[in-house]
């Protein structure tokens, strides 16, 4: 109780800054494959009980859950394309200024 109490004490604080550590990308990932265990589970726990699973149901939750993964994995590479092309920018102002400093002289 008295912990609650201590001045600077903000456990909502604290989560935001360990999700922001791991990035939210990797938390929908880790989201994923904690949904596809308990998935994965449930199917087996069905099977021993009516001796099948139900396909369709199987294919649609597998064919979204690789959809998700996929729209992440796009959105990851555009934001290290945009990353690299604004390195290259950067590179080429440094060269540019670089290049006036020595015509100058």
């Amino acid at each position: 109780m008295n912990r609650r109490k201590r001045k600077g004490f903000h456990p909502l604080k604290r989560l935001k800054e360990c999700i922001g550590k791991i990035g939210t990308l990797n938390l929908i990932l880790m989201a994923v494959g904690v949904f596809f265990v308990w998935f994965n589970w449930q199917l087996l726990e069905i099977f021993r009980v009516s001796g099948s699973i139900p396909e369709t149901y199987a294919c649609a939750v597998v064919a979204a859950t690789i959809g998700e993964c996929g729209i992440c994995g796009w959105i990851r590479t555009n934001k290290d394309r945009k990353q690299e092309h604004q390195w290259e920018m950067e590179e080429k102002q440094a060269e540019l200024k670089e290049r006036k400093e020595t015509e100058s002289e």
